[in-house]
This record gives C-alpha cells, structure tokens and sequence, in this order.
C-alpha cells in the first residue's frame, strides 16, 4: 500500500486513474478479452462529482454477474491486481462450465468535493440499477466488495432497506417485486472509521499488517467530515448528520438496522477477515451484532494467518493464489450461489 513518505494525492497520480489501470491490465494480460468501458448517468445535485464507469471482466451479455466495488480507503483507484483476482476467478468457474462476468465499478476518490460522500453510494445504485435495466435478473446478480469497497457494499444494502433520506442525492432503489439478489460478499470490509480501538486490539496489535495503509485513520477522517458537510446539500432541512452515520460506518449502526435485509435485499452473505489484521476486531462485532442475528443465510470466514484484503493481496506478485486457504472457499461460495 502507499509509502508513509508520499501523500495520497501523489500516489493517486502515480497509480492513475481506474480506467487506466483497467487499459494497462487489459491490454497486457487479457488481449483476447478486449475492453468494455460504460460510462454512468450523473444526475446528482445537478451534476455534483466525477462521472463513474463499469470496467467489464468477461461478456457483457453474461447471464451471471457480479457488481464489484474495489477498495483503496476511498483515496486509490482499482489496481490491476483486481483485475487479475477476478479473472482468476472467471476462469476457474469457467473451468466448471459457469460463466460469469465481473464488472468493476470504478468510482471517485480522493480529497475533494468531486469525491464527496455520497456521489460512490449514488454511484454504486446506478450501477446495480443499469444492470437490472439491461436485463440481469436480480437472482443472477451477486455483488462484492473488499475493504472501503466492502464499505461501500454496506451502504448500498443500508440505502436499499432504508432508503437514503435525501432522495435527490440518491434516489430510492427498489429490486423488481418478490425478488433479492442472489448474494454479497464484503472481503476485510472497512465498515467503523472513528475510534477503532474501541472494538478491541487488532487494530493496534496487528501493526505489522502493512496492508492496510497507514494513512487509514485520516482517510476515516475525511470522509466522515464529508459526511457532516450534508446539509449544505440538503434542501429540505430537518436532517442530522448523525442520521446518517449507519450509511458510512456500518458498526455504529442500531442493531436491527441490517434486519430486513433477508427478506428485501439479498439471499445470501458471506464475510471474510484475516485473524492478524488491523480490522478484525471490527469486522468481527459489526457480523455478531448487525447481521448473524438477523440474516438467515450469513457467514464469517476469519482465516488464520490471514492479513487484510488477503485473497487479493497474493496477485499483487502473482497470477494465482499462492496457498491461500480461503481463495477456492470464496470461489466456491460464489459458484455454488450462481448454481442454486
């Protein structure tokens, strides 16, 4: 992750931009696959925040698709050890006579208004609503997300069983009657970004997890700020900041929050954490407490030895898991849900 010597401004120019990365990867390792690049409507707030696109891993005319939301503490872009996870994986169920595609929602990130929470939520709900006006049934759509990504997986499934309280920033989104989505899963997700010490010691004791980037608690910080900045945006008043706190930060959320989801939103959920990474702790009490009680098909899966963002950290030097337990428990959960 980002040197503590260089601010994230800079790496986010020395990364470059999704579409970049997406453009190196593609033309790189995947000739055969060609690109697919579509660009998102942008109608918030008058046209508040960068445009967003989804970067398609294999056919758009898939009937299998999985909605993936890539982390990077909402400062870094999709990196091409993403990609190369997820087409990985492609080809695995592939192998298994199961064809799905992938498409990666690249969103914007970084300081600034053009980034400011909530443009990746309104985002996130375009994407699934384009996929559903395509064609995509909702029982062949799974979504996914690893660490701000498996944030911004929360805030989706939150808006989508309490629709976001200022609907012309983000519009309600409702799945076609009697149907859920077939699955989600959130990899490490970053779901407490104020105090993370309070859920236990991991965050500090597990300081040589090197893959959760130092600058972690300011890039918190500063969507948080974002976040109490709402109501310059909110034209009917009468709005908290604190009301909104379940959106951004899925372990302060009351309880019952996520109690719905079963019923309105998702059929399946599947968790995972590394034993000796910074958010283990958190991860751990937002499943005990926000969804195991409630959701009637919902797992964790701590692996041992297991760091952040595992599964995918193995591409960053390589084209397959490199021993890594969890990777074909995950592929599996996946496929056998895609199967049923």
């Amino acid at each position: 992750m980002a040197p503590r010597s260089l601010p994230s401004p800079v790496m986010q120019n020395f990364i470059g931009s999704g579409l970049y990365q997406y453009r190196q990867w593609a033309e790189k390792h995947e000739p055969e696959l060609g690109m697919t690049v579509e660009e998102l409507p942008l109608d918030i707030d008058g046209g508040r925040g960068d445009r967003g696109h989804l970067l398609w891993i294999g056919s758009k005319g898939t009937q299998k698709v999985i909605l993936y939301f890539p982390g990077g503490a909402y400062t870094f872009q999709v990196t091409e050890m993403m990609f190369k996870f997820w087409n990985y994986a492609r080809i695995e169920w592939q192998r298994q006579g199961l064809e799905v595609a992938i498409a990666v929602l690249s969103y914007p990130v970084g300081p600034g208004p053009n980034a400011a929470f909530p443009i990746q939520l309104f985002q996130a709900t375009q994407a699934l609503r384009y996929l559903l006006s395509i064609g995509y049934n909702a029982s062949d759509i799974q979504l996914a997300g690893d660490s701000a990504g498996g944030n911004l997986l929360t805030q989706l499934l939150s808006h989508m069983v309490h629709p976001f309280p200022i609907p012309s920033l983000v519009s309600p989104l409702n799945l076609p009657p009697g149907t859920r989505l077939r699955g989600a899963l959130m990899i490490s997700p970053w779901v407490g970004f104020t105090d993370p010490d309070r859920w236990g010691s991991s965050f500090q004791t597990k300081s040589y997890d090197v893959t959760v980037y130092q600058g972690l608690r300011g890039a918190g910080e500063r969507y948080i700020n974002d976040m109490h900045k709402i109501n310059t945006f909110n034209q009917s008043g009468g709005l908290t900041s604190s009301q909104l706190v379940p959106y951004v930060e899925a372990v302060l959320a009351p309880d019952d929050w996520y109690s719905d989801l079963h019923n309105a939103a998702v059929d399946r959920m599947l968790v995972t954490a590394g034993k000796e990474e910074r958010l283990h702790d958190q991860i751990k009490v937002f499943f005990e407490r926000k969804i195991e009680p409630y959701h009637l098909d919902a797992t964790l899966l701590v692996q041992d030895g297991g760091v952040h963002d595992d599964i995918i950290m193995d591409f960053a030097i390589a084209d397959k898991p490199l021993g890594n337990k969890l990777t074909p428990v995950v592929l599996e959960w996946i496929a056998e849900g895609f199967r049923s």
